[in-house]
């Protein structure tokens, strides 16, 4: 099953090379299927005795790619509640939500909130008051606020993303470039809630911080006027 799991993610990967580079790639003997490899890693998903967790694994992510947010997120929540202490699975299932609202909400052009994204939120909600995940996972709490800030983003819930930005900039041992790009959300959500004074001071907070992915010049921009929510 170990080798079927590599002849899997070695099919997908050539077959979702572009055309241009497939094409030579074949003419070096290297061929490819996306359709085959995610079928052959699903097989060993269902029938694989020591290795099917492995497969799942994969699939999150292909599944992610290929955007079947719902299949991510269904087999990230089966490996979630099989390995409780292990905070990424969770994560995966979080992320797959998000995804799948905003495709659903795109479908019915729609701006309440969905039960997916309720589901979601909730997801947050637990890893962040699971005393087990904070235990295990206290490095990484920069990321998981972060991660619930966007989520809110998207949903509009902009006083919530803003506090969850500010959060992940004030996590313990916060990873410092993450920190500034927490700032700059939380001042662009603090725009689109409409409180404008304190947006300013997170766009100079961004300023006194590390630049990172040119996150000087976008709260230069911010503070020159302020931020519109891309349609």
């Amino acid at each position: 099953r170990d080798a079927e799991i590599t002849i899997g993610l070695y099919d997908y990967t050539v077959g979702a090379l572009p055309l241009p580079v497939k094409i030579t790639a074949g003419m070096f003997g290297f061929r490819g299927s996306k359709k085959r490899g995610l079928a052959t890693l699903e097989r060993v998903a269902k029938e694989g005795n020591w290795v099917h967790d492995e497969a799942k694994t994969l699939l999150i992510g292909l599944y992610t790619r290929e955007k079947r947010y719902g299949e991510a997120a269904a087999y990230a929540k089966e490996l979630a509640a099989k390995y409780p202490r292990n905070y990424l699975y969770r994560l995966e299932t979080a992320d797959a939500l998000v995804a799948q609202a905003a495709q659903e909400r795109q479908a019915s052009n729609s701006t309440v909130l969905t039960p997916t994204e309720t589901e979601a939120f909730a997801t947050f909600d637990s890893l962040l008051k699971d005393k087990a995940v904070r235990d295990t996972a206290v490095r990484f709490l920069d990321l998981i606020h972060f991660k619930y800030g966007e989520a809110l983003m998207t949903a509009g819930q902009f006083d919530r993303a803003a506090r969850e930005f500010l959060a992940s900039a004030e996590a313990p041992g916060a990873q410092q470039g993450l920190a500034t790009m927490a700032h700059l959300n939380a001042a662009r959500a603090l725009d689109l809630a409409g409180k404008r004074n304190d947006a300013l001071a997170q766009y100079r907070a961004v300023l006194a911080r590390p630049n990172v992915y040119d996150a000087h010049d976008q709260a230069q921009s911010g503070l020159k006027e302020a931020y519109k929510r891309k349609l």
